[in-house]
């Protein structure tokens, strides 16, 4: 078990310190660009993991608070993101860093969308606020797209609305 922490404990070092490389290149030679991309698009699997743990954390907290005040208790401690979180890469699995400013904003985005204090468009439009900081942070030749995963939820729900409304179209014809 102490080999298993140590080797966690290392690559969490390990990312950490690739991000703080990354944000600290300013060359602009083919490896310092493509080393500041293959950070991004880790910051980018980062932030969207981030949005979906504050979505979960904090709408459990919320109804754990909503339990507590009618039990006549103390609320917990509002929850916070993890600094680490992992992700799929070409030799399995590997932890992702991104600072905790950017984190801990996007994580209470999450929650804000996630309990409705937000719509997705706002979610996402803030978010990726979050994501075009952290671009130019890596001095990232393109901004990184974040939260992929609910723009294209939302384009098939446009997409749903706007094939139902031709088939409306079709059936009430003139003839």
């Amino acid at each position: 078990m102490l080999f298993k922490d140590n080797a966690k404990k290392k690559a969490l070092i390990a990312a950490k310190k690739a991000y703080n490389e990354a944000a600290a290149l300013k060359g602009d030679t083919r490896e310092e660009m493509a080393f500041r991309r293959r950070i991004g698009f880790r910051s980018r699997t980062h932030l969207d993991k981030v949005f979906v743990e504050g979505a979960t954390k904090i709408g459990r907290y919320q109804e754990v608070c909503v339990h507590a005040e009618a039990a006549g208790e103390e609320r917990p401690p509002f929850p916070k993101p993890n600094m680490f979180q992992t992700a799929k890469g070409p030799q399995g699995l590997m932890y992702t860093f991104v600072p905790l400013e950017f984190s801990e904003e996007v994580f209470k985005l999450g929650g804000q969308y996630q309990t409705m204090e937000i719509d997705a468009f706002r979610a996402i439009e803030l978010t990726q606020d979050v994501a075009n900081r952290v671009s130019f942070d890596l001095d990232l030749e393109k901004p990184i797209v974040s939260l992929q995963f609910l723009r294209d939820e939302l384009a098939a729900a446009v997409g749903d609305e706007s094939s139902a409304e031709e088939s409306g179209n079709e059936s009430s014809g003139d003839g």
